[in-house]
């Protein structure tokens, strides 16, 4: 080969080169390890020569690029602003076998705190000996929001309990100055000033509790520093938190806004370790960031948002731990802009004092996938809510698939699908213990009219211990202790309100729900099939209408799902309606089981102007309607002669909350099933089935004889 022709082609390569996309010839691994030694930001950012600060690496990835971060505390936020690309994405992630110990810590640690030198320097508290005080204005100064910027107290990783009054349970306004604003309370002894600044909360609707600031307090009457989201009432009670005079246990705090001073009586009369809620988010996206990927990290402490994904679209966020943040766990916000094609997958996310996830309106073809939602607004049944609604999961934007999540433990719903039919998936996601602290929620919650073809399908769910809590509440208000015999109820498996229609919604199984297993509140054209619903305190499936368009009982299906109620004052199925006609679609094919009263199907409507209530046979319910005939009653399985039902009749169900078959070993227990199947020995359940055993006797074929 001549020179002429080497040339030639050493040219054509070097063009080659040239033109192939920059990621695909650049593509790096960078560290940061804030631990290491020799850390720093001067640093090229090499395993051996790493940088200090995430702050330093995020603005130079490209796209490929992948950061490495090694264990250690953060004290900082990360701000996405690169795009990586579909082939080229950029990778933010924990060190490999450093995932959960890389802690991105939004909280500020305090140092310099001094004793109380008396009373009359926190408001006459008669504990003043082992309070804490410590002067946060030059933090505060900088707060994005001064007026309540301490929102949560922690020390050696513990959130701590703001001070209280009254120091247990709730007081009622005896009278409503204004009901957008003030209230007095008669009960309210306490000097003019002594709340002022303090945190009142204040419940406005059964599923609804606000968390205000209080701007004055003068002989009796309390001012907010902004209306409700309903009006004041003396029907709903309130209680006010962070008020420096009624700290009166180890552990609890309070600050004051106007001194800007942080009050504690510290664990163990020690003022260590401890941190406040500071930085506004532990990770944010600039606007059209596209293409990365974060994992394996830990967020912790933010006072607004864990993950914070503003108008990014195609990221993922997956196998991250997000913890007490003090909104959202993890926020797709959508105002203005979109937030589309993104993957929130098998992270977890616990005490969020807001939503643990929430996916906004204009957000579309997202997954939320895989995901550990735990203690959203309270843990423990009666809690206080610290702040805000209380959904565990929250979609809004349309075509979601919400697959596979693990769900417990919310103040008050467990996922809240938002708006009309937009063509979303809810399958596969295992929710438990809703309700701790508001009521008339959900397991699963969703409403509003859909006008457009598309339909949201809700299907092999599995929903225990709807409970609600209608604490706070003076019609309801049986005392204190708050607990779940005294003041649970109102809150369905799965819940249908108004107008909700276009709903598909079959093969999931709600047990336990302290009302209905399914709810539909003036909600027409929905399809109801091979559900099985069990135990449910009320009613199985209650359907509720209203007389006027769209609210109406029409156009909905109720085929082949198992209403099957475990005591006496259960029914099957509910109806309830303003007007006469009790025909609300198509029902037939279904199993409608109380082993204890035969009159299980409630009926109230209206005759003329009077209220009519009937309990009902199944044969007089098909007499009155005209539907269920080929529908079953429990007496249906006495007519199997080689089957003997065990008495008393007892009953259980057995369901598998995974995505695996799993077998149950039944020891030598005898059953059969709602068709009068003989199941003995083991059973086999695929994902997210589940099956009712009812207990009896007959005699188990010798498997020689065959």
């Amino acid at each position: 080969m001549n020179d002429k022709y080497r040339i030639l082609i050493i040219l054509i390569l070097l063009c080659f080169c040239l033109i192939l996309p920059q990621s695909s010839s650049r593509a790096a691994t960078y560290y940061v390890d804030a631990d290491h030694r020799a850390a720093s930001d001067t640093n090229p950012g090499t395993e051996a020569q790493p940088w200090k600060t995430i702050a330093k690496a995020t603005p130079l990835l490209q796209p490929g690029d992948t950061l490495f971060i090694k264990e250690g505390i953060y004290r900082e936020s990360i701000l996405l602003t690169k795009s990586g690309t579909p082939t080229s994405p950029i990778t933010i992630a924990a060190y490999p076998g450093h995932e959960g110990k890389v802690i991105i810590n939004a909280a500020e640690p305090i140092m310099r705190w001094r004793k109380c030198t008396g009373p009359d320097e926190c408001a006459g508290n008669p504990f003043w000996e082992h309070i804490y005080v410590t002067d946060v204005g030059a933090k505060v100064q900088s707060h994005p929001d001064k007026a309540f910027a301490i929102r949560q107290v922690f020390q050696n990783g513990e959130r701590l309990k703001r001070s209280r009054y009254p120091n247990a349970g709730w007081s009622y306004p005896t009278t409503i100055k204004n009901p957008k604003k003030t209230f007095s309370d008669s009960s309210l002894s306490k000097p003019d000033k002594y709340f002022t600044g303090s945190v009142c909360h204040v419940k406005t609707a059964v599923w609804h509790l606000d968390q205000i600031p209080i701007t004055d307090f003068s002989r009796g009457t309390v001012t907010l520093a902004r209306s409700p989201r309903f009006n004041i009432s003396m029907q709903f009670g309130y209680y006010i938190t962070s008020i420096v005079g009624e700290i009166n246990e180890e552990g609890e705090w309070a600050y004051d806004p106007a001194q800007k001073k942080l009050f504690l009586w510290p664990k163990g009369d020690v003022a260590q370790n401890v941190e406040f809620t500071y930085r506004e988010y532990c990770l944010y996206t600039h606007a059209n960031t596209s293409w990365n990927i974060v994992r394996g990290l830990a967020m912790h402490n933010a006072y607004r948002y864990g993950v914070w994904l503003y108008h990014a679209n195609d990221m993922t966020i997956e196998n991250n731990t997000i913890e007490h943040t003090f909104t959202f766990g993890i926020y797709l916000q959508t105002t203005g802009g979109v937030c589309n094609n993104n993957r929130i997958l098998n992270n977890t996310v616990k005490h969020s004092c807001f939503r643990g996830i929430s996916v906004g309106g204009d957000a579309s073809h997202c997954r939320v996938e895989g995901n550990y939602v735990y203690a959203t607004g309270a843990e423990h049944y009666g809690e206080d809510l610290m702040h805000g609604p209380s959904h565990a999961v929250y979609i809004a934007g349309p075509f979601a698939r919400v697959y596979n999540n693990r769900i417990d433990r919310a103040g008050y719903t467990g996922l809240y699908i938002e708006e009309r039919g937009l063509g979303r998936e809810v399958c596969y996601n295992y929710i438990t213990n809703i309700g701790l602290a508001l009521s008339d929620g959900g397991g699963i919650y969703t409403a509003s009219f859909c006008d457009k073809p598309e339909q949201d399908h809700i299907h092999h769910n599995i929903i225990e211990d709807a409970i609600g809590c209608l604490s706070m509440i003076r019609r309801c208000d049986k005392g204190l202790p708050v607990t779940i015999e005294k003041y649970s109820g109102d809150t369905p498996g799965i819940y249908v309100d108004e107008e909700g229609n276009k709903r598909i919604i079959e093969h999931n199984t709600v047990i336990n729900s302290h009302m209905a297993g399914i709810f539909f509140h003036w909600a027409p054209s929905n399809v109801v099939r091979k559900n099985t619903l069990y135990g449910n305190r009320k009613c199985q499936i209650y359907l509720s209408g209203k007389n006027s368009a769209r609210k109406i009982l029409e156009n909905d299906e109720l085929f082949q799902n198992i209403l099957f109620a475990t005591d006496a004052k259960q029914k099957t199925l509910l109806i309830a309606i303003n007007y006469d006609n009790v025909h609300f679609g198509q029902s037939n094919e279904n199993y409608l089981y109380n082993p204890y009263d035969p009159k299980h199907v409630f009926v109230s409507r209206y005759v003329g102007r009077r209220i009519l209530r009937e309990n009902l046979t199944l044969s007089q319910w098909r007499a009155l309607s005209g539907y269920d005939g080929d529908s079953k009653e429990f007496s249906y399985i006495d007519q199997f002669d080689d089957v003997t039902i065990d008495q008393p009749k007892k009953s259980r169900i057995i369901s598998n909350p995974s995505l695996d078959v799993v077998i149950i070993d039944l020891g030598s227990e005898k059953y059969c099933d709602v068709q009068g199947n003989k199941i003995y020995g083991s059973i086999s359940l695929r994902p997210f089935e589940s099956i009712i055993l009812i207990s009896s006797d007959f005699e188990i074929p010798n498997p020689l004889s065959q």
